[in-house]
């Protein structure tokens, strides 16, 4: 695991993010102007550009967020930086077919 770290949570602790689980914080209240943003295309675009400006992000670097939508209030999700690659479990299971035992019970 490498990136910009210091950076990342530098930010998450300005904006006091809570820690909820390995990887994952959440910032209950980001604050922005309601009457410039009022899509989740602009919601993004607003926390993309505020992660670029104080995280250095490299070409292997992932980020994915998960929000409210501004729009239909559900939640979204999705990658602001990096994209989706093969799980690590890919590959574990041989087939699809369960295997039996006899048991002697």
């Amino acid at each position: 695991m490498k990136g910009d770290y210091e950076g990342l949570f530098k930010w998450l602790d300005e904006n006091k993010a809570e820690e909820r689980g390995y990887g994952i914080g959440m910032i209950k209240d980001y604050p922005f102007d309601s009457n410039v943003i009022k899509t989740d295309v602009d919601f993004l675009k607003l926390i993309k550009s505020e992660l670029k400006k104080r995280i250095i992000i490299g070409s292997s670097d992932r980020l994915y967020m998960i929000w409210k939508s501004l729009e239909t209030n559900k939640i979204q999700a999705g990658f602001l930086f990096g994209k989706s690659k093969q799980s690590p479990w890919t590959g574990y299971a041989q087939n699809n077919q369960l295997e039996c035992f006899d048991l002697d019970i």
